[in-house]
């Protein structure tokens, strides 16, 4: 006698995602962006991105490298943008006072970049060799002193609905407390990662109940990834 077969009855919602979620994840640096958004060249601002990717998952067809040449192929994981810091850099000043440098604050992110990935010769070695931070940075991918080195990241976000209707994440790392880092090599012995605090470090989203009907003309805001929810100045 045959029926219908509940041996291959999956309720996973299609596979494993394409993209990382806030966590605790091992990553290995592709690359690092320094990106502005319209709404930051009054205060010639920048994220400082790091473009993340995890260890092959077996089975799994990841994004296309480059949608203008499939023949790169996909990534071999799961892949992720994780801001540096939540909020953007910019030259400024604490409410206390503290003189807020852009450039400092942007190096302190990169030679953490470098702790964590065991590249602080390259560090070292680029003292004084470029007179822009735009070029630093781009010295860094060139030279890739990261590539190919997994590590251990905390990572926190907030969740937005894309156009698509789907949820994305925008992601960074989280604020640290005091002897805890975000982002550390993967054989570290005795870890000072912070840990993941869901409550504190996922943002969820919550959709918002229609108020009106009718001829009124939605505005289509900018997802939380396309500068939706503009950060005010903070470290």
């Amino acid at each position: 006698m045959s029926g219908l077969s509940t041996k291959d009855v999956k309720t996973d919602g299609g596979g494993v995602p394409k993209t990382i979620a806030p966590g605790t994840h091992t990553l290995k640096i592709n690359s690092v962006v320094l990106k502005r958004f319209p709404f930051m060249e009054a205060d010639n601002g920048y994220y400082f991105i790091i473009n993340v990717e995890t260890k092959p998952i077996e089975g799994f067809e990841g994004f296309l490298i480059d949608t203008d040449d499939e023949s790169l192929g996909r990534y071999a994981g799961q892949i992720g943008e994780v801001k540096t810091n939540r909020y953007y850099y910019k030259d400024g000043a604490t409410k206390s006072g503290i003189i807020i440098n852009r450039d400092m604050e942007l190096l302190k992110q990169l030679k953490n970049l470098c702790e964590a990935t065991e590249s602080m010769k390259w560090f070292d070695d680029a003292d004084k060799k470029y007179d822009t931070i735009e070029a630093f940075i781009d010295a860094f991918n060139t030279a890739a002193p990261f590539k190919d080195k997994f590590m251990n990241f905390t990572v926190a976000g907030k969740e937005f609905e894309r156009k698509n209707g789907y949820i994305g994440y925008d992601l960074f790392t989280p604020k640290l407390t005091r002897g805890t880092v975000a982002i550390e090599p993967e054989d570290t012995a005795i870890s000072k990662l912070i840990p993941f605090n869901e409550e504190k470090m996922w943002e969820k989203y919550q959709k918002k109940a229609v108020e009106s009907f009718g001829d009124d003309t939605m505005t289509d805001i900018p997802s939380a990834g396309e500068f939706k929810d503009a950060p005010d100045f903070e470290l």
